[in-house]
């Protein structure tokens, strides 16, 4: 806003006009908050989940803004940015559920979720028992073969003893 004020008047005899202005005053630091993303969706508890979200000054000074993270409408963390005008930067925030369930986050109004399940445990199998040949002569050479399968949700592995009596 560009206010003027004039003031005139005599002194003397001699006519005085001053004119005032005020510079307009910039609009203050904006911090705007975009592009919140969180990886990956799904985790096993333990996992590290990190939500970003853009912060850009659209102001014409230097802004400060707190930006708080909320999990469950309860807040979690909080980082501080001052961005030059026109300036951005990308926060950063992690998490590591403890708890297998649906997080929902929030950073100033943007929200999303995640989901944190229980990691599931290794399930080999050992099938398709093969024994070449079958009725074997003394002093003859024996193959025997299986398949070993993880029906499981994560890796592991097994021993597999083979007994000859």
């Amino acid at each position: 806003m560009n206010d003027r004020a004039a003031i005139a008047g005599a002194i003397g005899g001699l006519v005085l006009a001053v004119a005032l202005a005020s510079k307009a005053e910039a609009t203050p630091g904006v911090i705007q908050l975009t592009d919140l993303t969180i990886t990956p969706a799904e985790v096993f508890t333990g996992e590290t989940v990190t939500i970003t979200v853009v912060a850009i000054n659209t102001g014409e000074a230097v802004g400060t803004k707190v930006i708080i993270l909320k999990e469950n409408d309860m807040a979690i963390e909080e980082k501080t940015v001052t961005l030059e005008p026109g300036e951005s930067t990308t926060v950063t925030f992690q998490i590591v559920p403890a708890v297998a369930d649906i997080y929902n986050v929030s950073v100033d109004g943007l929200s999303g979720s995640f989901v944190a399940y229980e990691p599931g445990a290794p399930d080999i199998k050992v099938e398709d028992l093969t024994i070449t040949p079958v009725d074997p002569y003394v002093g003859e050479t024996v193959s025997i073969s299986v398949t070993a399968t993880n029906y499981g949700s994560v890796a592991g592995s097994k021993t597999i003893t083979c007994e000859v009596t």
